[in-house]
């Protein structure tokens, strides 16, 4: 067996390689998620639903059809496809969020909240204000290098802030809603707050948070050997005979 960290290879029944104590294979230590593939099928979700938003604004601004074909394409297709879309994107959105925080909290970045707030966040009033954008904020500091960690995270800032403006005019849902009534300009800051996440999405989860390696401890120096000491004195004697 090959270890994937440095590429020792060790007898296959050994747990972790001999040369610099990862697990098996390379793989990350318990406790580590791999968010790759699931950042991928949320951005591709949200990809969607931002495209849906983009048709009914080019629509309405255009004021493309007659009057009843663009409430009934609108309201009866692109609206409700958007609710459902964004419904079951949420519940996967939950679980990666909680799934890099648990794995930004072994960054060594210090994490404000802890991990049950990844759900919670969204549900305590007046505390889902502001809670999930810390989160992202140290999700996203935990990725960054050490320098520049304490600077502002403008995309995750850019997210909540365009996020929580775009939602203020939905009453009785607890996610973006799409209505008749959603206003072009709440349509355009959902498009982009959309947009911003699908972003911070994909740069955390094929990054340092999305795709954790163990801490590879320092290999001891290898003992002088004395077979590799005659090796070495060998042609140095030969020079000096000559």
């Amino acid at each position: 067996m090959e270890c994937g960290a440095c590429g020792l290879s060790f007898a296959g029944g050994a747990g972790s390689c001999p040369g610099c104590g990862a697990a098996a294979g390379g793989e990350p230590e318990p406790g580590y998620w791999r968010l790759r593939g699931l950042g991928y099928v949320l951005a591709a979700g949200l990809a969607v639903v931002v495209g849906a938003i983009t048709c009914r604004l080019v629509i309405e601004l255009a004021g493309l059809g007659t009057a009843r074909w663009r409430n009934w394409l609108i309201g009866y297709h692109l609206n409700e496809f958007a609710d459902i879309t964004v419904f079951f994107l949420g519940i996967i959105f939950v679980i990666w969020f909680r799934m890099a925080r648990g794995n930004a909290g072994h960054s060594g970045w210090r994490q404000r909240r802890a991990s049950s707030w990844a759900l919670w966040g969204w549900i305590v009033p007046v505390a889902n204000l502001w809670i999930p954008f810390q989160l992202m904020g140290d999700i996203w500091r935990a990725g960054l290098p050490a320098a520049r960690r304490r600077k502002t995270a403008w995309l995750p800032a850019l997210w909540w802030a365009t996020f929580l403006t775009g939602a203020a005019s939905q009453r009785y849902y607890p996610w973006p809603h799409l209505s008749g009534g959603t206003s072009p300009a709440s349509l355009c800051l959902l498009a982009v707050s959309g947009t911003a996440l699908i972003a911070i999405i994909l740069i955390v989860s094929c990054g340092p948070v999305g795709s954790p390696q163990p801490a590879l401890p320092d290999r001891p120096a290898e003992p002088d050997r004395p077979d590799r000491r005659r090796g070495n004195s060998a042609p140095e004697a030969a020079r000096l005979r000559t």
